[in-house]
């Protein structure tokens, strides 16, 4: 190349990455060969989505939630590598979840700058260790570090921050924030990426709320249809099945993408593990066994329905008292011409434990109060009894397994006055009809409360007003085995007792004529109003 051409090549390659990419920049394909870096369809939409947020607001903070084998870490590395070696003044540090990935990430790098083709796009390489490039001559550094402590990535100035498997990271939000306070504002950039580590935890949260439109970070998110290669030719006989037709309605797929779909199901052994590692939506990349009890968009409905309670606090015998972390949370304070039904679900009250919850609803259905936290048994059934007396002697459903036995004997005690009784034959005495106080919760009603919450939410009037519950719903998931569950490290306490609290709403005493028109299955017919 002349001087001329030189001058315009690095003009171009200053200002169009997937140019400078395809020109500069080398990478090892899946065949282990050396070839000129491409980039994908998956990286070709994180770059547009990317380059609109810089072009916007200035700056990027980008959340990148990856499906396996995008190429996303190649991607952002190498980006930051343009970054640095077309700027002057400019520092990137990379920290990653484990040494080995550290180390990985750093000789891809350090691979980038050996392979650039011509001297006029390499600036001089000034120093290097086992973690650090240093080009003196335009002011700027490569680092990476491994995510140990808090502490981890602080020390300098940066312009450009990439978080390697944040979901990973131990202490996550705190390390996250200290890499936050070493960027600089306009023209700065911060990505932050991981594959999903289970709904939960801070990278969980914040790509929830991404979504949400609750902060000025962008989610990108590659489903596996929008990768081209990801299709196989079709197989005599194909026919697609009912969950295809869906698959195809719902995300405009073709027969290729669904074969493709069809042989890696086989491949991996399931539809759970295919969702796993080629997800459609986010929500499935964070599920880590089983499929969702129901639709990611209904669920979405749902979420936006919900908002901020009216008081939050502790409820205690002398009465309630505001607190912005309290367990009791209240939408609605109780009407005195109106009926109420409390669902109450008991945990063992063990500081790491399960959570015993009580979802309190109106003759509506309509989520007004919820109690979540860790309490002994015994003491919760003093507290449900305040509650319950708060909301005109609330019709009061308590599981009765385990450690519900314990609460409801304190409710007696209490001589509560309106306690879900329970009718059932008893084999043991031939056909008499015996009475228990109490929900029992087995293989044969679990399946019928959670159908009914399930067919509630796909009417599009759930009723529920709390976020937290709707984030339960979405790791709520069927096993293989048809069995309901919350996902491994998750937790399903709001989702039981709003479930049971349902259940009593549709066996309830209530008026003759009552304006409500609501159908629930009851455990052996389905009672209206």
């Amino acid at each position: 190349m002349n001087d001329q051409e030189l001058m315009e090549a690095a003009r171009v390659f200053k200002s169009d990455f997937p140019v400078y990419a395809k020109n500069v920049l080398k990478v090892i394909n899946k065949e282990g060969e050396q070839v000129p870096f491409r980039l994908n369809d998956g990286q070709k939409m994180v770059h547009q989505q990317l380059e609109q947020q810089l072009k916007e607001q200035g700056k990027i903070r980008a959340l990148i939630l990856k499906a396996r084998q995008v190429g996303i870490s190649t991607y952002v590395e190498g980006r930051f590598f343009w970054k640095i070696t077309q700027t002057r003044n400019a520092n990137a540090f990379v920290l990653s979840h484990l040494a080995e990935s550290t180390n990985a990430i750093f000789n891809m790098v350090r691979s980038f700058y050996e392979g650039v083709p011509h001297p006029a796009f390499k600036p001089k390489l000034s120093s290097q260790s086992a973690a650090t490039l240093v080009f003196d001559e335009i002011n700027s550094r490569y680092r990476v570090g491994t995510a140990r402590s808090t502490q981890t990535g602080r020390g300098q100035t940066n312009r450009f921050v990439h978080g390697s498997e944040v979901a990973f990271y131990p202490q996550g939000a705190d390390i996250v924030a200290g890499l936050l306070q070493t960027v600089g504002g306009n023209g700065s950039e911060v990505i932050l990426e991981s594959t999903a580590n289970g709904a939960g935890g801070w990278f969980y949260d914040q790509v929830m709320k991404s979504l949400r439109g609750e902060t000025d970070w962008i989610t990108c998110f590659v489903p596996w249809f929008a990768m081209t290669e990801y299709r196989a030719p079709v197989r005599p006989y194909f026919e697609r099945t009912k969950d295809e037709e869906q698959m195809a309605a719902k995300y405009g797929l073709d027969d290729e993408q669904l074969q493709f779909r069809r042989n890696k199901m086989d491949e991996l052994g399931g539809h759970d593990l295919f969702k796993q590692e080629y997800p459609s939506t986010p929500i499935e990349a964070f599920l880590t066994s089983g499929r969702c009890f129901v639709e990611d968009d209904v669920l979405a409905d749902a979420e936006k329905e919900c908002y901020s309670p009216d008081f939050i606090g502790e409820f205690r015998s002398d009465g309630m008292s505001e607190r912005s972390s309290g367990p009791y949370r209240e939408w609605y304070p109780p009407n005195p011409d109106d009926s109420y039904v409390i669902g109450v679900d008991v945990a063992e009250g063990l500081a790491y434990g399960d959570y015993s919850v009580a979802q309190v609803l109106d003759s509506r259905g309509r989520q007004v109060a919820c109690y979540h936290g860790h309490i002994d048994p015994w003491e919760w059934g003093n507290v449900v009894g305040m509650i319950g007396q708060r909301y005109n002697s609330a019709y009061m459903i308590v599981e009765r397994n385990n450690h519900g036995l314990t609460t409801l004997r304190r409710l007696q005690e209490l001589n509560y006055p309106s306690l879900f009784v329970e009718s059932s034959v008893d084999g043991a005495y031939g056909d008499r009809m015996t009475k228990r106080g109490g929900f029992l919760t087995t293989s044969k009603t679990k399946p019928l409360i959670i159908d009914n919450l399930a067919a509630l939410l796909r009417q599009r009037d759930s009723g529920i007003a709390d976020l937290e519950l709707i984030k339960e719903l979405r790791t709520y998931v069927i096993d293989e085995k048809g069995t309901t569950n919350a996902q491994n490290g998750c937790y399903d306490d709001r989702v039981m007792a709003f479930a049971i609290a349902l259940h009593g709403l549709a066996s309830m005493p209530r008026p003759k004529h009552h304006p409500v028109a609501r159908r629930f299955k009851t455990i052996d017919s389905v009672v209206g109003w």
